[in-house]
């Protein structure tokens, strides 16, 4: 009840706040006050041309770089949060789980794609955690709701993350801030723009961070859930004439502390093991762990952009160019309790090296068309090699000690994809406009996959979680897969600033290999490609003379052939099953004068498993399971102001969000039911006419207790805890 009354009171503060500003903000304007308050315009390139956020068939969530700012946005976590629809989760620094309207995944597998497409200035990224620098520099970011497979392809057909970074400009500014916050944490950040000739342009932009984590390892005290960071950007920005060259080059380094793993007991743990967690955990809080103080996230992360643009008398050209490099390496104790008080300690440690290279060309039609298109070709390679280790000690009444053991396994694959796509929208009697849009994707996968039980089968069966049913493999197998994808929106305009839409889309996701197979055969067994159709209705609507946003949608989703991951016990089961998702959104924002505005979200969904799921003898009980990671509700509000205030600029800001309970697997078992929680944040800054910036925030400022991500074994969820509450400085110069 206490958790309710805390979060009904955060609601109201920030309803009942902003409508009392707005009288007093009349009560105190001059005579000759400006006119009347009206939102600015969003520009997005969600269809791969600008474009108002408002004539964009498509229901998309555009985050600024000042609404990041406000934020204290520092990853995806920070942004995904805030986003209609969107959950993220994260089991370790190389595999973030995003998930819209109930679609993701949680494969690890080298030759499998994720399911919502993350990219950075338009490269799409293939490894899930290969985006480290995303949060460097940049200019906004857009969320694109619903399958995107006209033109993002193959990988986004639950939405797409797209991040935009700034380009270099003609002119020389820069800034400089350095930041302090809560758990130790330092950090500096920069930007140089130059103009080195009457044509051209450099930017160099860096940050590193520290901290020493939010968590600790019982008994050393040692740290966890912290650790340093570093990335740095350069690019160049060149024109000549008609023509634009823009490269870029970005690195960083992640060197993290590990997780710290908590036991979540329920009411169907079993009784004694309740009272042994207890008893081990007697005086303890939520972050602290027996995980180990040699858990370790690492990453290294490295690329190149080129970016080639012809602007020509009938249609543009671009053509894109990237290669990409991603290394991480981490080790997790998944139980986060002391054998053998405990009857189980399980060692998880993982390799992963990646390699891609992609290529588009597309061209545009010009601004001023009568009909708006882009067609293109695309070409993807990636090349990974991952290895995984369990070291496993087990005791009875979990297990006898012959199903511990030390297993590892090893994958390398060859993911090769390519297409062809075009779109185009057609106004036709004066109020109306079709979209039609078609990609033809071909996809190829090469791998070899080899499990090894290390200890030489000298204590068989092998250990968890390759027996003791599984039996040591080397194996290699390749598939293909093909399919179309397409777009069809109606879009109408009754009134001015206005707009209705329906549209009709297909997104595609290629079959996958699974990792850490049980046996030969499963190994060499591809999961079937997934096939999801999306059936929309959508507003977008500025109103009260540009005072109002309102924008909603309403959908459903039908899944043919999900591809399903379950953890039981500690064997990985894949699976495909079908599922349907029905939903709706709202977002809205209101100016309520010149300095305020207040807005917010709110997202419904019920997804659901519509059949089982077969997994080789196995027969899983998915039918009418919630979807993993598809809460009920979501809802967000905020307060957005800014003022001039003792010479300068005051701006402030508040943010507050709610997530309904959702699972984190198919099985919806208890132990992997996260509560429902709050999250409450806070910003202050003011700027000087110099450039010299004080900023303030706060995170979690109700010290919310809420589960990151779990992993169920034996009834107990084993959790990592989100951050507490935490406050940051920060003190920039522009120059």
């Amino acid at each position: 009840m206490k958790f309710a009354h805390a979060t009904t009171a955060s609601a109201v503060a920030l309803i009942v706040g902003a409508a009392l500003a707005a009288p007093a903000a009349a009560q105190t304007a001059p005579q000759d006050a400006p006119a009347a308050a009206t939102l600015d315009e969003v520009i997005v390139t969600a269809q791969r041309r600008e474009q108002s956020l408002q004539d964009v068939p498509i229901a998309v969530t555009a985050f600024t770089a000042e609404t990041l700012e406000r934020t204290a946005a520092v990853g995806i976590s920070d942004v995904a949060a805030k986003a209609p629809g969107v959950t993220l989760t994260q089991f370790n620094i190389g595999e973030p789980q995003i998930y819209i309207r109930g679609v993701g995944t949680t494969s690890d597998s080298a030759a499998s794609d994720p399911s919502i497409g993350v990219s950075i200035d338009e490269v799409s990224i293939g490894r899930s955690g290969a985006s480290a620098l995303a949060f460097l520099d940049i200019q906004r970011i857009e969320v694109l709701r619903g399958p995107q497979g006209t033109l993002y392809g193959r990988n986004a057909s639950g939405g797409a993350l797209n991040i935009y970074t700034r380009r270099p400009v003609f002119e020389d500014s820069g800034s400089i801030t350095a930041r302090i916050g809560s758990f130790d944490e330092y950090g500096l950040e920069g930007v140089v723009n130059r103009q080195v000739a009457e044509d051209a342009a450099f930017r160099l932009a860096f940050r590193y961070s520290t901290n020493d984590g939010y968590a600790e390892n019982v008994p050393s005290g040692e740290g966890l859930e912290g650790g340093t960071s570093f990335g740095a950007r350069a690019s160049l920005l060149k024109d000549e004439g008609p023509w634009t060259f823009l490269g870029s080059f970005d690195f960083s380094r992640d060197d993290m502390d590990g997780h710290a793993r908590i036991p979540v007991t329920t009411a169907s743990t079993a009784p004694a093991f309740v009272t042994l967690i207890n008893t081990l955990r007697a005086g303890l809080d939520r972050r602290q762990s027996f995980s180990s103080p040699d858990n370790y996230q690492d990453r290294t992360n490295w690329g190149f952009t080129g970016r080639i643009e012809h602007s020509g008398d009938a249609f543009d050209f671009v053509s894109l160019t990237s290669y990409r490099d991603n290394d991480y390496s981490w080790r997790d104790n998944l139980g986060g309790l002391p054998f053998p008080g405990f009857p189980l300690a399980v060692d998880d440690e993982a390799t992963e090296g990646a390699s891609q290279f992609s290529q588009e060309f597309r061209l545009v039609s010009k601004p001023d068309s009568a009909i708006n298109w882009v067609a293109g070709a695309y070409y993807f390679n990636e090349e990974v090699s991952r290895g995984e280790r369990f070291v496993v000690r087990a005791a009875l009444p979990i297990a006898p000690p012959s199903f511990g053991g030390d297993v590892s396994f090893l994958q390398d694959a060859v993911n090769t994809s390519y297409a062809l796509f075009g779109q185009a929208t057609v106004p036709f009697a004066d109020i109306w406009e079709l979209t039609v849009g078609a990609r033809w994707t071909w996809d190829e996968r090469e791998v070899h996959q080899i499990a090894l039980d290390n200890e030489g089968g000298a204590n068989p069966p092998a250990g968890i979680p390759l027996g003791p049913g599984g039996t040591p493999y080397n194996v290699r197998a390749e598939a293909d897969f093909n399919e179309p994808t397409w777009k069809l929106a109606l879009a109408v305009e009754p009134w001015e600033d206005v707009r209705l839409y329906a549209s009709y889309d297909r997104g595609y996701k290629a079959g996958a290999f699974p990792s850490a197979a049980q046996s030969g055969a499963q190994a060499v067994l591809p999961l079937n490609s997934e096939i999801l159709d999306n059936y929309e209705l959508g507003l977008k609507s500025t109103l009260l003379d540009g005072r109002l946003r309102f924008n909603a949608a309403l959908f459903r989703l039908e899944y043919d052939d999900l591809q399903v991951y379950e953890l039981l016990g500690l064997t990985l089961v894949t699976s495909n099953a079908q599922a349907e998702v029905d939903g709706y959104e709202i977002e809205t924002a209101f100016a309520v004068n010149n300095n305020l505005t207040i807005g917010g979200s709110y997202t419904s969904l019920d997804a659901h498993f519509t059949s089982n799921a077969i997994s080789g003898p196995l027969t899983l009980p998915y039918n009418g399971n919630v979807l993993p990671r598809s809460p009920d509700s979501q809802y967000t509000l905020y307060v957005d102001g800014e003022w001039d205030a003792f010479g300068g600029t005051l701006a402030a800001r508040a943010d507050y969000q709610w997530t309904d309970d959702f699972y984190f697997d198919p099985s919806n078992n208890p132990e992997v039911l996260s509560p429902a929680h709050e999250l409450v944040s806070a910003f202050l800054s003011w700027e000087s006419p110099s450039g010299l910036k004080i900023s303030a925030y706060g995170k979690n400022l109700t010290d919310t207790e809420y589960q990151a991500h779990i992993i169920k074994n034996v009834g107990i969820g084993f959790s990592v805890f989100g951050a507490p509450r935490s406050f940051g400085l920060a003190v920039s110069q522009s120059f």
